[in-house]
């Protein structure tokens, strides 16, 4: 019996791992964001400054804003900012795939 199991298992396909889609966090922060967010994080690039846009690496940051906050940020934009709604640029799973690459700034 036990060999007839296993051989009706052996007959099954495996499936094949599904591939992960879209770009990695790295890539997409370097694409969308570094113009104001700087490769660093820091905002320290002309329209960052311009923009006041926040430092990534500073505790306070880190520390003050939730990661639905970002995700917020990054899907609808913040309102009386420059910082525009990436909603119809990036899907939820890209968005959701940069907030622990913003976390990481604060680990450095």
């Amino acid at each position: 019996m036990i060999a007839l199991v296993l051989a009706l298992l052996a007959q099954v396909p495996v499936p094949s791992p599904v591939p992960v889609q879209g770009q990695p966090a790295k890539e997409i922060f370097e694409k969308r964001c570094t113009l104001c967010h700087g490769a660093d994080g820091r905002s320290q690039t002309k329209k960052g400054r311009q923009y006041k846009a926040p430092d990534f690496t500073s505790a306070k940051w880190q520390n003050s804003t939730t990661d639905e906050e970002i995700a917020d940020a990054i899907t609808n934009g913040v309102p009386k900012t420059k910082m525009a709604p990436f909603r119809e640029k990036l899907s939820q799973d890209q968005i959701r795939a940069l907030i622990p690459y913003l976390r990481a700034f604060g680990k450095k």
